[in-house]
């Protein structure tokens, strides 16, 4: 053992030590949809404006090689949540999927929603001691398959679509979670029950899992980041007409054009801000594991007839649903509680079915036998 891995073994033990001392530890885990890897301005956007993740990142471990166990959102969604290959789980397309019948090579018939019989992170935690709640994208079953039949103790949203189906403002004709006033926006609402949560939570150890449907379609501006992002592409000389390029029977976005995309990448982070500033607020930081992710890479690659993506993950290929890395490769920030850390960016690469079995190892509880 070197130097360097002593004091940052060292500094593991501390951290840990410092956890025990503030008693349980609680997790947030932030999922983003369709949120490519470099749509952060930390992490290559300069388009996108995120200060308060790349103020997230600058304090935490930032994975470089991050990967989705799917290029599509219900796989991964399923794996995260059991730590299970989306295959063992019979999950391998977004819910319910196109199945096409007129192709040489056909794909599996896959389950339209996870099985009871699979034991969830939420589960296990609550099992544990934990108060489970869930606001956000579920799309892993109808009606009886939602969070609340899956070890979540509240539900704010989720339900079996996998995009909102009145989008991004009130109201949200969504049976999961009622109207708030005419033109309220979805992210800030989320984010208004999360922070709800917190407070009623008091000394209680939580798993608070916040799914946004951002930034999946429809892609509609926020009205209060919108402006901003036009006037930085202005400022930046950024052109927002899509440069695209042939790819396979798609077409790849090579460059990030898109305000509206921007804005609402924008307003998630502002968002984010807001729920971490009361965490720290709350006197909650010191005994708080933060995990901020996407579900598959960016939407930066669509069918000939589809018209243009909204991202670009280049210099990656492809894009979401494609299993090129540009459909994999996500972003990854996991900041540890305790007053000791150790800000640092690992380049091993990961893979979201392991977060199940990571974070419980971390928190000293005992992972199922299965």
């Amino acid at each position: 053992m070197n130097r360097r891995q002593w004091i940052l073994g060292l500094a593991l033990v501390l951290m840990q030590w410092s956890c025990q001392e503030q008693g349980p530890t609680n997790v947030i885990f932030i999922l983003v949809d369709d949120l490519g890897w470099n749509d952060l301005s930390a992490t290559g956007s300069s388009l996108h404006h995120t200060p308060h993740l790349d103020q997230l990142l600058s304090e935490s471990t930032y994975f470089s090689q991050a990967y989705a166990s799917c290029p599509v959102c219900s796989p991964t969604r399923a794996s995260l949540l059991t730590g299970k290959y989306p295959t063992s789980l019979g999950i391998t397309d977004w819910i319910p999927g196109r199945n096409p019948t007129d192709r040489p090579l056909l794909g599996t018939e896959d389950k339209h929603h996870l099985d009871h019989n699979e034991i969830t992170l939420a589960e296990t935690m609550k099992s544990q001691g934990y108060t489970t709640f869930f606001a956000g994208k579920w799309h892993l079953g109808e009606e009886g398959s939602w969070p609340e039949d899956h070890g979540f103790d509240i539900n704010l949203g989720g339900h079996h679509k996998g995009s909102p189906p009145g989008g991004y403002y009130s109201p949200y004709s969504n049976p999961a979670l009622t109207d708030g006033p005419e033109g309220e926006y979805l992210p800030k609402r989320l984010t208004d029950e999360s922070i709800a949560f917190l407070d009623d939570q008091g000394d209680d150890p939580f798993l608070l899992y916040l799914s946004f449907y951002t930034v999946h379609t429809p892609i509609q501006a926020s009205r209060d980041h919108v402006e901003a992002a036009e006037a930085r592409a202005r400022a930046r000389g950024i052109d927002t007409l899509p440069a695209i390029e042939e790819e396979g029977g798609g077409r790849t976005v090579i460059h990030q054009y898109n305000t509206d995309y921007a804005s609402m990448v924008d307003a998630m982070d502002d968002n984010i801000g807001r729920l971490l500033a009361h965490v720290e607020s709350l006197g909650l930081d010191d005994n708080t594991m933060v995990v901020f992710t996407s579900d598959n890479g960016g939407l930066s690659t669509l069918l000939r007839s589809w018209g243009a993506a909204p991202t670009s993950v280049r210099p990656l290929r492809g894009g979401k649903g494609w299993c090129y890395e540009g459909g994999i490769r996500v972003p990854l920030i996991i900041k540890p509680p305790a007053k000791i850390r150790v800000p640092t960016t690992c380049d091993v690469p990961v893979i979201s079915h392991d977060f199940f079995p990571t974070i419980l190892d971390y928190l000293g509880e005992s992972i199922p036998d299965n």
